[in-house]
């Protein structure tokens, strides 16, 4: 009996052990999943909610996906056995058909499935008959993109254009489920998102400025764009993956342009609208595509704090940091610490627009606030709010994205899947200068190299930095005449490790020129071509800065001359370049217009200003400005043409 007894007690035990709670969630391998759910990383510099335990916090979210999942998931379409879908309103004319989801839908679903497999065993069925939808439902511009529209229909099919919200998702997602099951079985996903990213990505919605316009129905040559769409740390994954340098300048742009937005428009809430447009970047017009608020932080941009977060917790950006901090500063202070007290939509200055809270502006607002230990307790009780908070499928769908961010269940899908990229760059090689008059030396160096990819480079002059080229030339302006300038270059990667000093490279500019006069001031000038009236040659010398000759679009062999009535001895060029800059250009003098001789040459012009002093003055009745080599896509530009002789 004392024996019987015994086995009952220890098979008692037993049980009360296997049923004991887990510290953690079960992890369902059923797919062969590689990173099952939870992976609870610990994004370095990032906070959590620190007032309840890691399995809490991955208990919520995995409750949260299982309603979500029961409510929006569907897979009912006669047009196309298997193909998944996630119900969801659009905004927009669906041209005829009855809308059922948006490609924007079904990167939710991709993203959402692809990191709760684990949790879901059938996460990977669901997975590839959302991506099967998406072929199916491609775009008519691009097969690579998915048009914007579901629809139960195969006419439907094809029909759209694309939406890059949806698409940047997509591509995503696939380079989640190449790293999440592999790429071995039915569906290749990493050659799939490569396909993505390179031939319809790259091809139809990275503009020629490095915009990201919004969609492949909206050009190539546009300003338009949609900050909500700026995915900063999708972009990255995308460069990891195709070691295309294209994405790196994408980003390094995007910050530009946030920068430039935020310093006009908000720059004590950090705020930017639904669409942003030109260049320098505004705010779209009322109704510009959506509504009268396109021109406010409303429901596009209330999606932005999140993408910006994210690109400081998984690869370092700091500016990335320092944005979303700006945004968790402001809300706090404009709802007294309270999440619940965000409206939805605000103006750019900071003035409530909406008038209640609604989880896609609540929740990346607390995502945003994971930046700093300060917003702790605003962290703490805005997981406690949006947990939560089940409204519709476009709140419900961004929630459980920024649950699964700051609940550290949002792996990174390269560079070890969440391991911090803690190789520095090469340092540059080569590092050379070349004075260009008084006041200017210009650098050159060659490129670093990193196991992920070099974001830019930081110049020193004598130890300080003074500036941040994304390549490998600067050009250093406003110095003092007949002086010595000693310079090094560090390279820095995504992830903020710098490497180590280039070598030093020093030169002493030229003495100051005897005082002149600006002889091509009002004087006649000609050009090769120019693009549309109002942008003539005369447009150059006329003194007005705020006009411009262009030349035409497309062209590198474009050239400018202004005639200065009588021969003269020319000392120095001032030209002031828009946008559309020259990277190869020579300076030229001639007496006839007929035989040119060359006074300067360029081969690394970045644009602005260049000012030039020849070491001899030069003498002729002519100067010309020959482009050699566009610095961008589109002509070249000047909104001055100066020319400098001895009074």
């Amino acid at each position: 009996m004392k024996l019987i007894g015994l086995v009952l007690l220890c098979l008692t035990m037993l049980m009360t052990l296997l049923g004991a709670p887990a510290p953690f969630q079960t992890k369902a391998h059923a797919a062969g999943e590689l990173k099952p759910f939870p992976q609870q990383v610990s994004y370095p510099g990032i906070i959590k909610p620190n007032h309840v335990t890691q399995a809490a916090m991955n208990s919520a979210v995995s409750s949260y996906y299982d309603y979500w999942k029961g409510k929006y998931l569907k897979n009912n379409l006669s047009s196309l056995p298997g193909g998944y879908y996630v119900k969801g309103e659009i905004t927009g004319n669906p041209g005829g058909y009855t809308p059922l989801g948006s490609s924007e839908g079904q990167g939710y679903g991709m993203v959402i499935t692809a990191l709760m497999a684990g949790h879901d065993s059938n996460a990977r069925t669901i997975f590839d008959g959302l991506f099967k939808t998406a072929r199916a439902f491609k775009s008519k511009n691009n097969a690579n993109l998915m048009g914007w529209i579901v629809a139960d229909s195969s006419s439907a099919q094809g029909h759209y254009g694309s939406a890059t919200d949806g698409d940047l998702d997509i591509a995503y997602s696939l380079i989640l489920a190449d790293r999440q099951w592999g790429s071995s079985g039915t569906i290749n996903y990493l050659a799939e998102a490569k396909k993505m990213i390179t031939n319809g990505i790259k091809v139809s919605i990275v503009t020629t400025n490095n915009r990201l316009n919004l969609g492949d129905s909206f050009g190539k040559n546009t300003f338009d764009t949609r900050p909500s769409d700026w995915m900063l740390s999708h972009l990255r994954a995308f460069n990891q993956v195709t070691g295309d340098q294209v994405w790196l300048d994408v980003i390094n742009n995007l910050y530009t342009v946030y920068g430039q937005f935020s310093t006009s428009y908000s720059s004590t809430t950090g705020l930017i609208s639904d669409f942003v447009v030109n260049n320098p970047p505004i705010p779209a017009d009322p109704d510009f595509l959506e509504g009268p608020y396109d021109k406010e932080y409303n429901y596009n941009a209330s999606r932005v704090p999140l993408r910006i977060v994210m690109d400081y917790a998984f690869y370092g950006d700091t500016r990335g940091r320092d944005i979303a901090n700006k945004m968790a500063v402001w809300i706090k202070g404009k709802t007294n610490g309270v999440p619940g007290n965000i409206k939805d939509g605000y103006q750019l200055n900071g003035t409530a627009r909406g008038s209640y809270a609604t989880a896609v502006f609540v929740s990346p607002f607390i995502s945003a606030a994971t930046t700093n230990s300060a917003h702790q307790a605003w962290v703490n009780s805005g997981w406690d709010w949006m947990k939560n908070k089940k409204e519709g499928y476009f709140s419900d769908s961004y929630n459980l994205l920024n649950m699964l961010f700051i609940s550290g269940n949002w792996w990174i899908p390269t560079a070890g899947g969440g391991t911090p990229d803690t190789q520095a760059p090469t340092a540059p090689s080569n590092l050379t200068t070349a004075v260009v008059s008084n006041n200017q030396i210009n650098l050159n160096w060659t490129a670093s190299t990193d196991n992920v990819g070099v974001a830019g480079y930081q110049v020193f002059r004598g130890g300080t930095q003074v500036g941040t080229p994304t390549g490998t030339t600067f050009n250093d302006t406003g110095l003092t005449a007949s002086t010595a300038y000693s310079y090094t270059v560090k390279a820095v990667d995504a992830a903020g490790n710098l490497s180590a000093n280039s070598n030093s490279a020093t030169a002493t500019t030229s003495a100051n020129p005897t005082t002149g006069t600006n002889l091509a001031l009002g004087k006649t000038a000609v050009a090769s071509s120019v693009e549309a009236s109002g942008f003539e040659a005369s447009k150059a010398t006329d003194g007005n800065s705020s006009t411009r000759w262009a030349s035409n679009e497309g062209s590198n062999n474009e050239w400018i001359y202004v005639d200065l009535s009588v021969t003269q001895s020319v000392y120095q060029v001032k030209l002031n370049w828009e946008d559309a800059y020259a990277k190869g250009y020579k300076i030229q003098v001639s007496d006839d217009k007929t035989t040119w001789t060359d006074a300067y040459t360029a081969t690394t012009g970045n644009g602005a200003i260049d000012d030039i002093t020849f070491s001899t003055p030069k003498s002729g009745r002519y100067v010309r400005v020959l482009g050699v080599t566009r610095g961008t896509a589109y002509g070249y530009s000047l909104f001055d043409f100066e020319v400098y002789g001895a009074q």
